[in-house]
Formats: C-alpha cells, sequence, structure tokens
C-alpha cells in the first residue's frame, strides 16, 4: 500500500511526461527537440542563462513551481525521502504538485523534531547540558537527512545528470546571482519589501565573504556537500564499527557454542544503545567465516573511506546517497563510551574506545550542522509558503 501511495502521489518522470503529452502533444514535441545534447550540457556549464537580474528572478520563480516529483532521480530517492520525510506528506499545508509546496515538509519535520525535544526535559525548555550538547545535530539525524538528499538530489540536477532543463538552469546560475534572486524572490512573496528581504540580503552578503559569487549554484551546492561529507565520516566510522560488532554477535549466535552467551549480550547492548543497525545485512552477505572474531574485528579497523565526490564529472545519478546519511541513533560520546564499556569483547572495546575522540566528534557535528543550516536556507527557507 505504501509503495501505491507515494506513486500516486509522487508519479515518476515518465509518467509525468506522458501525462503531459496527453495534454499537449505538440508542447512535448517541441521541449523533445531541446533536450540538451551533451554539447550543449558542457556549454551551460560554463555560462549563466540568468542574462540579468529580472531573468534571475523568473528562473526562480519557475523553479519554486515545477512539480515535486521532477526533482527526484528515480524511485530509490522518492522511497528514501519517504522514509525520513513521508509522515508529513499528508499534512494540509504540504503540496506536492509544486516545489514550493513540498517544501513544507521539511518545516514541519523541523517544528516536530524541536516539539519532541522539548518533550524530552523536564520542563517547557531545553535545558543548558543539551542546547549546548556539541556532538548534538541541530534537528533529528532523520531531518538532516533529509535536507542532505535534497542537496544531492538537486546536485545531480545542476551536473546535467537528469533531464529537467528547469532545475538544470536555475542551478547554473552565479551563486551571486542566486542571492540576489532569492532576495527579490522572497520580498515579491511577501508583497512588499522590508525584513524578508533585508534580512536575506544580509544573509546573502555574510555568505559571499567566504564564498565566491561568480562560481556556478551547482559548484557551491558542491561544496557544501563535501564538507558535510568529510564530517560525516567521523560518525560513519563509528557506526561502521558498530555495525561490524553487530555483524559479528549475530555470527556467534548463529553458531552457537560458548561464546553464544557473551554474543547475545552483546547484541542486547548494540540494540540499547543504537538501534537498528544493519550488521545482519552484513553477516548475511558475508557468508561463513572459520573465524568470524578476527574477520569481523579487521573488517571494523578497516572504514572504507572512498565515497564519491558528489561533484564530479561522471558520476551516476544517485551514487551518492544513503552512505554519508547521519546515523539515527545517539552518537554523542557519552553513549558510545558507555557502550564500550558494557562490550564483553575487549578488542571491539578498545577498537570502539580509540576511535571515540570528543574533541573531532564535536568539529564534524558543528560541520555537520553548518552544512544542514546552508542547505536549508538556501533550498527551503526561501521557497516556503507564507
Amino acid at each position: 500500500m505504501e509503495k501505491e501511495y507515494i506513486a500516486a502521489r509522487f508519479p515518476d518522470d515518465e509518467s509525468q511526461e506522458e501525462s503531459q503529452e496527453k495534454l499537449d502533444r505538440q508542447e512535448m514535441i517541441r521541449q523533445a527537440r531541446e533536450l540538451l545534447t551533451l554539447e550543449e550540457r558542457l556549454k551551460y556549464a560554463a555560462e549563466s542563462r540568468a542574462s540579468s537580474p529580472e531573468a534571475a528572478v523568473r528562473m526562480v520563480q519557475k523553479f519554486s513551481g515545477i512539480p515535486a516529483g521532477y526533482f527526484f532521480c528515480g524511485k530509490e530517492d522518492l522511497t528514501a525521502m519517504n522514509e525520513l520525510t513521508g509522515k508529513f506528506w499528508e499534512h494540509p499545508s504540504v503540496d506536492v504538485d509544486t516545489y514550493h509546496g513540498f517544501s513544507q515538509t521539511f518545516r514541519l519535520a523541523i517544528n516536530y523534531d524541536t516539539a519532541c525535544r522539548m518533550r524530552q526535559q523536564s520542563g517547557t525548555m531545553l535545558s543548558a547540558e543539551d542546547s549546548c550538547n556539541p556532538c548534538q545535530p541541530i534537528w533529528s539525524a532523520g531531518t538532516v537527512n533529509a535536507v542532505i538528499l535534497l542537496g544531492l538530489m538537486l546536485l545531480d540536477h545542476a551536473k546535467g545528470r537528469m533531464k529537467n532543463k528547469d532545475i538544470y538552469h536555475c542551478m547554473r546560475m552565479t551563486l551571486g546571482q542566486y542571492l540576489d534572486a532569492l532576495a527579490d524572490f522572497t520580498s515579491g512573496k511577501e508583497g512588499k519589501t522590508g525584513t524578508p528581504r533585508t534580512d536575506f540580503r544580509l544573509f546573502g552578503q555574510s555568505l559571499l565573504k567566504n564564498c565566491d559569487g561568480s562560481v556556478p549554484l551547482g559548484e557551491a551546492l558542491a561544496d557544501i556537500l563535501r564538507r558535510y561529507i568529510a564530517a560525516q565520516q567521523e560518525f560513519g566510522r563509528l557506526d561502521h564499527i558498530l555495525c561490524c560488532m553487530d555483524a559479528f554477535s549475530c555470527c556467534l549466535e548463529e553458531q552457537g557454542g560458548l561464546q553464544a552467551d557473551s554474543a547475545r549480550c552483546l547484541r542486547e547492548i548494540l540494540d540499547r544503545y543504537c538501534p537498528g543497525l544493519e550488521g545482519r545485512k552484513l553477516a548475511e552477505g558475508g557468508g561463513r567465516y572459520t573465524d568470524p572474531y578476527g574477520h569481523y574485528l579487521a573488517l571494523a579497523g578497516e572504514y572504507p573511506e572512498d565515497v564519491p565526490d558528489p561533484g564530479s564529472e561522471g558520476l551516476a545519478p544517485g551514487a551518492v546517497r544513503s552512505q554519508v546519511f547521519l546515523p539515527e541513533y545517539d552518537c554523542s560520546p557519552e553513549s558510545l563510551r558507555a557502550l564500550a564499556a558494557q562490550t564483553p569483547f575487549r578488542d571491539f572495546r578498545e577498537l570502539l574506545e580509540k576511535n571515540i575522540c570528543e574533541e573531532q566528534m564535536a568539529h564534524a557535528m558543528e560541520e555537520i550542522n553548518g552544512s544542514a543550516v546552508y542547505l536549508y536556507t538556501l533550498w527551503v527557507a526561501p521557497y516556503l509558503p507564507t
């Protein structure tokens, strides 16, 4: 039923094109003739289509009205986003027929995260200790991952990996042109000049102090995502170790023997501190080993840090996705140290403790939060319904 619902709310590109063809076959033929060739994509990669400030604003306005389904790079992206924000898609303020209407799901997710954190506290305000936790994501991990997924999808369009020309052309204007266009666009939504325009101008001026406004918007997006991915590896490495520990415990439980009880103990600890690990999948895909302890310990120490550069040319659509998502369990140093202290297998315990560095984790989370906020401010907040 869930897959049928997703298909109905977000028909894929082919379904949308067939529907449009029925409405206006002549228009579809014209669009087909105008599909970008490789030479055209290379040409537009080096220059912006925003020939004037007014043209840039029109491109942003058109971008805002594109059906949300066109942004997804295949059904895998659609399914992933549904898992992250799907609970909000039926909200009456959400309109999946437009990008600006679908942007509301991110605001709803953030509001939900804030309410959940408030309920977790004894009073109505977050404690000072929790609000200043340097290793805590700014929103829930699921919401951060949804914003990162949006950024990765937009980058696929910016690099010409998808077919929609309106998204592509908007992402090819320069960062400076886009910021100016957004300032005019947001003030236009309010129907007046004033605070919204002024606030976005100030944000743009602040951003351009550290960024080159003449670079294509897609390159600015790629830089944000590169910073995020580099920081996420700090937590990805820890998640990899925990997944290997989970796989090891699954393997020992299935084999039985003298260590089966210790394996069950480890499984219970992992389930309590970091539910949702995919160790069983790792174990099922690896087969049987004569020395599972040695195999998974060695694997845990070999974190694969070869995540492709999302901005590289020739990368297939959707090539970088869930492997750079933030773990959704509590991965604070305190929680991980408590887990390690209860781990019955010394070598795994020492490996995990060795990779828990509060200073590095705090710096990485600062980069993760900064990247998520930049993505939200540039590609969600300006398009939210007023």
